[in-house]
């Protein structure tokens, strides 16, 4: 919400939730993402050990949408922001696959919970700015 109130709704896609229906998100993702200025990649405490239904990591299946997103960013060579929350630390390469084993090199930041997160966000959105300039 405070990327789009400062960005602008149109400015900020939030990948499941603005796929239309019927799409093949592999190329909706393409599209998108050789658009983007940034791409911030927000990883939970949880995020690198998160199960499909199988009991499979969901980041070692090519076919799911965050590590399409983040492989596709890196391979065009868009900047990507690893975003922490909620305590999470960013991987290290050997934790991630090799296709976006590179996400461990980028520099990220945190965004934590009250009384700290509208300074975080100010900072984030100020580091944006800069960037997309």
């Amino acid at each position: 919400d405070r990327l789009a109130q400062h960005f602008g709704k149109d400015a900020v896609f939030q990948d499941v939730d603005s796929i239309p229906f019927g799409v093949d998100f592999r190329t909706h993702l393409a599209k998108v993402i050789s658009n983007c200025g940034i791409v911030l990649a927000v990883i939970g405490s949880e995020w690198l050990d998160m199960c499909d239904e199988e009991g499979q990591r969901r980041l070692d299946d090519p076919a799911d949408l965050v590590r399409i997103e983040i492989e596709t960013a890196l391979q065009r060579d868009v900047p990507v922001v690893p975003l922490l929350v909620r305590g999470a630390r960013l991987p290290k390469a050997d934790q991630l696959p090799l296709d976006i084993a590179g996400l461990a090199f980028r520099n990220g930041t945190s965004v934590r919970n009250d009384p700290d997160f509208h300074p975080d966000m100010d900072r984030l959105i100020s580091s944006i700015d800069q960037f997309v300039r």
